[in-house]
């Protein structure tokens, strides 16, 4: 297949031997990219300082079907996020943003919607007054991009409405239960009305519009609990970026 040229945004590097570089990228056409930058590291290649993690621009490459491993032949840069790189919180979210994509999404599996929000939530979170709110809309967001989104509005077991209810979220089923349906997982836990609406309001608002929205002590808990484990639960593991926020921040 001849070279391919699609927008991509860096999320992870990898070293490869003394001067190379694989560089996995998302894009809007592809999917998920894994390619090799060569002679990357030598102070006389002109990609050395456009492949670095969390940078947007026009990927250009050698596209083999069946290929594990693809050559990149150019990458344009468009935009670094500077003011991201600027704050320590926002490029350590940064790189948990990253990293999620690269656990959950397939590779050659195009989503323009994820590649969509992974770029307009970089934009956003330079500006991001609250940032954990917007790490919870980005993560609710994204399950629902790849196909995994908690049900919020309706029993995740029986499809009863809500409404009105003592609400227990559980991470096997899905999303909320029921009262009559709470004792079908001895692991969910209980999240006040006020943290389910906030969920559904992340899920409709405008990323841009988040500093508008206050959230609780109780609500960022809740949130950060029920969608840490549905998370945890569909990539099988605890991300290291998630681990890092966990301790520092």
């Amino acid at each position: 297949m001849p070279a391919q040229k699609t927008q991509a945004i860096v999320i992870r590097t990898f070293p490869l031997r003394e001067f190379h570089k694989i560089i996995t990228f998302y894009t809007p056409d592809f999917g998920k990219v894994k390619a090799v930058a060569y002679g990357v590291k030598s102070a006389k290649s002109r990609l050395g300082g456009s492949l670095e993690l969390l940078n947007h621009g026009t990927l250009l490459f050698d596209h083999r079907e069946n290929r594990e491993l693809q050559s990149i032949t150019d990458f344009s840069l468009i935009n670094g996020f500077d003011a991201i790189r600027a704050d320590f919180t926002r490029i350590t979210y940064g790189c948990y943003f990253a990293e999620l994509v690269d656990a959950i999404a397939s590779e050659g599996a195009a989503n323009p919607e994820i590649f969509d929000l992974l770029q307009s939530t970089y934009q956003c979170l330079a500006q991001a007054t609250d940032v954990p709110l917007l790490a919870r809309a980005f993560e609710l967001r994204f399950l629902d991009c790849a196909g995994y989104g908690p049900r919020l509005s309706r029993c995740a077991y029986c499809s009863s409405t809500l409404a009105g209810q003592l609400l227990a979220f559980s991470v096997r089923h899905g999303g909320m239960l029921c009262r009559q349906c709470e004792y079908r997982d001895a692991s969910t836990f209980s999240m006040a009305q006020g943290s389910c609406e906030l969920l559904k309001m992340l899920r409709k608002s405008e990323l841009g519009g988040l500093n508008r929205i206050r959230a609780s002590e109780r609500n960022h808990r809740e949130l950060k609990r029920a969608l840490g484990s549905f998370i945890e639960y569909h990539t099988e593991r605890k991300l290291k970026s998630l681990r890092f926020i966990e301790r520092t921040l």
